[in-house]
């Protein structure tokens, strides 16, 4: 009898053949954000998930209870792909407050609208009460921003105080914008240099503010 028959004689009802849990599993979240570029949300299911992956509908049972716990273990791989790419863009610009704020708001944007399938799920799509990893790292995305904030504060950048709602301020302006072209409200141009610089120049805004100041006095 060949050794591969011997093996598949060997493995047990719903078990994967010749991948090891960690494998599966991996494949299976592969399989999932695979998926999400071309599904709805609602129509997708561990079944489709597993079938896509390469492995048994009961396989995906080992490693998921559910279809919102395998969303939530792609929700956590695309928190780390976005902290990924922003370590990466603040290598490239300067070390300060506007350098960090500037990079943290181009990669929040860019990256939504370049892994829109991470993007349905990320923020929204699961229940952060149910998953507490994933609660953990989304807090992560908040406390970036609140930290480059009070870097700002620190250095007198901006005016100090009220640094949790200027963070507020500042994260529902930079999402605001990602959602207006994810929607399509606002059309992306063509050019990437030209669009960074359009991006950057609206969050510039929300550190500058745009009110002029006011009136000297005689």
């Amino acid at each position: 009898m060949p050794v591969k028959n011997k093996r598949r004689q060997q493995q047990g009802p719903g078990r994967p053949f010749k991948k090891d849990k960690i494998t599966v599993r991996e494949d299976l979240i592969s399989a999932g954000t695979e998926l999400l570029k071309t599904t709805p949300l609602e129509e997708i299911s561990l079944r489709k998930v597993a079938a896509l992956a390469g492995v048994s509908h009961a396989a995906s049972y080992h490693h998921f209870e559910s279809k919102n716990a395998l969303l939530a273990a792609i929700s956590e791989r695309g928190f780390q792909k976005y902290f990924s790419e922003y370590q990466r863009e603040l290598e490239k610009t300067d070390n300060d407050f506007i350098g960090r704020f500037r990079a943290l708001g181009w990669t929040y944007i860019q990256f939504i609208l370049n892994n829109q399938q991470f993007a349905r799920i990320m923020f929204g799509g699961v229940d952060l009460k149910l998953h507490p990893t994933l609660s953990a790292v989304s807090r992560r995305t908040y406390r970036q921003l609140h930290e480059i904030i009070r870097m700002g504060q620190r250095l007198g950048a901006i005016k100090s105080g009220q640094t949790r709602e200027k963070t507020v301020a500042s994260w529902s302006m930079i999402h605001g914008i990602a959602m207006l072209f994810l929607e399509g409200r606002i059309k992306p141009q063509k050019d990437k240099e030209e669009m960074k610089k359009f991006i950057l120049s609206v969050i510039e805004c929300a550190y500058t503010g745009m009110t002029l100041p006011p009136p000297k006095t005689k």
